[in-house]
Formats: structure tokens, sequence, C-alpha cells
């Protein structure tokens, strides 16, 4: 029989048949033990090798708007404890449903611009909820080959047929939805489609508001002009978008000056600039109202705790008062210092190279990917190389990770060190942790 764990080693050959390579795991080092508030912008390490533990400067934490150590979220989070307890220990269509689910549900739609938003008490199990939710075997779903591995769960939960599109690639998803036109058209004999004729399947695009395998944004506006014209669904992942794109943090649609309408379904963590836990799903009643019933992750799990979205409430109301915008205004800002530093930094260096161009510069999630050299395909050499790096930042003081995928995982792009910026990071902070890079790079690489 198959062995029931895969082979540790590598991850490679995300999208090469069984035939052509066998895929095997990587095994990563041993992380860090953080000691004390996991996502501040300076946080207490303890090495696994010589457990000896510091201070150093947090560039891994996804808490793009310092809300998560926010003392107004605390006391929150503390007068929920007070009157709730912990946990709701039951599903939301049970016993589980608390009044504070129901405002930050009403709350997100508002704040997003939408109808309705549903609530799920982990983020991962929002798109493995809400995809398979409307996607079923026999639709069709086309999507970006850098979504993350929540995206491609959902979808492999569906069990629709999945097409792939080239990462951010506008030609490759037009050929793509050409060619599923071109199906259609050879299904019903040379003839199209006459208007108002309903489909066979349900058809989706699958997209990420800003990438979490690559910091970069989608060009959203051109995506829902091709939905538009091929008469599909648009899915968008706001996860990180979600808090640091738009004036407000209102995301992808806000960013590209679309109406909330244009997205047909939104799906986001409550995880990182909000800085709370779980996750949302928004669009039209209809939407949400259907996986009240239909959504796995909803249906089946306790609801998410009253102190975490009592947390996500006071985020909100951060968020839309009148410093909110300069908020996120304030982490756009130190992005783009951060990203034109490390660029400049690292271009004398032909080993690595900063992902992204212009329209990302305000992205706070930075990729610092390996270049793909001609010939030199070693897997387990780049992650070796990588950590390598990273146990040489924390060294001299700077807490930094590198991409980490799982087995099931499909991407197949560049590895990379991931970088968050942080809001309450000083602009002489971040010029040191580049400073910092660069002696460490130099040394590796």
């Amino acid at each position: 029989p198959e062995p029931l764990v895969p082979r540790l080693d590598a991850a490679s050959g995300m999208f090469e048949s069984a035939a052509k390579r066998t895929k095997r795991q990587y095994r990563y080092r041993e992380s860090p033990v953080v000691k004390g508030r996991a996502s501040a912008p300076h946080v207490w390490v303890q090495d696994p090798n010589s457990g000896r533990t510091r201070e150093m400067m947090n560039l891994v934490s996804t808490n793009f708007l310092n809300l998560a150590t926010s003392e107004r979220i605390e006391d929150a989070c503390e007068r929920a404890l007070t009157k709730y307890g912990c946990g709701s220990c039951g599903p939301r269509g049970f016993y589980g449903t608390i009044d504070v689910h129901l405002e930050l549900e009403k709350r997100i739609a508002r704040f997003l611009g939408t109808e309705e938003a549903i609530l799920y008490s982990y983020d991962i199990s929002t798109p493995a909820s809400a995809i398979p939710a409307f996607c079923k075997s026999g639709d069709l779903i086309v999507a970006d080959r850098g979504c993350s591995y929540a995206i491609q769960s959902g979808m492999t939960l569906s069990r629709s047929m999945v097409k792939w599109f080239d990462h951010n690639d506008m030609n490759s998803l037009e050929a793509v939805l050409e060619e599923v036109e071109a199906e259609e058209v050879k299904r019903l004999g040379g003839k199209q489609r006459k208007k108002g004729t309903p489909m066979q399947m349900r058809r989706f695009v699958v997209v990420e508001g800003l990438y979490q395998n690559y910091g970069d944004v989608c060009p959203l506006r051109e995506i829902v002009a091709l939905k538009e014209k091929y008469h599909f669904r648009l899915i968008v992942d706001e996860s990180i978008a979600l808090g640091t794109l738009g004036e407000k943090g209102r995301g992808s649609a806000e960013h590209h000056g679309l109406e909330a309408e244009a997205v047909d379904i939104t799906l986001a963590s409550l995880g990182h600039a909000i800085g709370s836990v779980g996750g949302i799903c928004a669009g039209s009643r209809r939407v949400c109202d259907h996986q009240r019933l239909s959504g796995a992750g909803y249906v089946f799990s306790a609801s998410l705790p009253p102190y975490l979205a009592s947390a996500a409430l006071e985020s909100l109301n951060i968020l839309e008062e009148a410093s909110g915008p300069e908020l996120v205004a304030k982490v756009k800002k130190k992005a783009a210092l951060f990203r034109g530093l490390l660029a400049k930094a690292v271009a004398p260096v032909a080993a690595l190279e900063v992902h992204g161009g212009e329209a990302d510069a305000e992205s706070p999630l930075v990729h610092l990917q390996v270049v793909e050299t001609e010939g030199k395909s070693d897997v387990v050499e780049t992650v070796r190389q990588l950590e390598k790096l990273c146990e040489a930042a924390m060294k001299e003081g700077l807490f930094i990770s590198l991409s980490k995928f799982t087995f099931l995982d499909r991407f197949a792009g560049r590895q990379s060190i991931k970088l968050a910026v942080n809001a309450s990071h000083t602009d002489d902070d971040l010029r040191k942790a580049v400073a910092t890079l660069k002696k460490v790079i130099l040394k590796t690489f």
C-alpha cells in the first residue's frame, strides 16, 4: 500500500504528474518560540538551538495595523470575558449564536458595503466551506495559480473542474475563458448559447485581492471586466487586503474604485489586520443565507468565542473613526518605504529579488524571492539556504521566516522569505531591518 505520510525532503513538482516526479515534503527546521505578545512590533523569541531568549524586531506577524496589541481591544476582550465567559460551546445553528456574532456580521457587511455577511469561527475553514457551498461537481472554477492553500482546499472539496491561469496574467485568464467559451459552443453543436438560456454549469473566477504567496495586488478592475464579458461569477479572498487596501481599509474593491457588488462573493480572515480570529463571507443576502445551512464550517463548528468577536468589533470601531484612514495610510507609507529600501539593498544580489512592481508598492506583505537560475532547481538546497538566512537574521535581532508549504499545497512559485510590515514600526526600525537583511544576505548568498 501507499505510505501513510509523504516522503520527507522537499516540496516540489506541484503541477507535475506522479509519473514524472514523486512529490516529497521538506522537513523544515524547528520553529523559534515566541515568549509573550507574538504579534507585537518587537517580540521576545527563544532560539530552538541555543535556548537563548532575546528581543527582536518582528517582521513575521501579519498584525499590519497593530490592532492585536491595542489596549482598547484588550479592554473590549476583558469586558466580553466577564459578560459571556470564554467559549460558546455550540454551533451557530443550535445554541451557539450570541448577540456579538450578529452585531459583527452586521458591522462587517456595513464596512464592506455588502447586503450581508456571515461569520465563521476559523479563517481557513471559510473558503473550505463557502466555495463548496456554491461550487459542485460539474461546475467550473478558473483560478489563479498563486492562490493560497485555503482557497485550494475549498476548490478541492467542491469537486468542481478547476482550470488554472498564470499568476496575475490577464492574457492567460482571458485565454482560459475563451477556451471555456469554445468548449461551450462545441457542446452546443457549433451554435452560440442564446441570451437568457440557463447554462449547464455554474462558472466562477477565483482570485485573491492581495496574494498571500506573493504579496502583490490583483488587477481587480480587469478581472471584473473579463468575468462580466464571459458571464462568470467572481470570488475574491480579501484576507490580506482587508484593513490594508483602499483609503478606509475596505479592501480591493475600494482600492480599485469599484462598487462592492462587482464581487459576487467576498471571503476574508479576521486574523491579520483586524487582529482577531475567524473568517467572514460577505455578499448578497441570498449568498449568506444559503451558507447558514450549507457552509460546513458554520453548521458543524462551535461558533467564534464571544471575546474574539468583540475584538473584531472594536477593530472596526477604530477603522471607522476619523483616525481610521490615517492608520491605513500609515501602514501603506511604511510598506512603500520598506519595499523601496529592500529592493535597492538586494539589487546587487543576483540570487534574490523583491517581488512586485509599482502597483504593489503599498502592500505591507513583502516576498523576498529566490531568483530561478537555469539548470538549478534543487528545492531542498534553496530551502536550507533560506533557513540559514533566517537564523543569521535572528542572531542580529531580526525575526523573519521563510514561506512554508505543506505536501498538499499546489503552489509552484519560487521559494521566498515572507516579511510583514507593522504600522507601529518606526522608519528607523525599517531602515535598520533592511541594513541587517543586506548584511546577512551578503554572507549567506
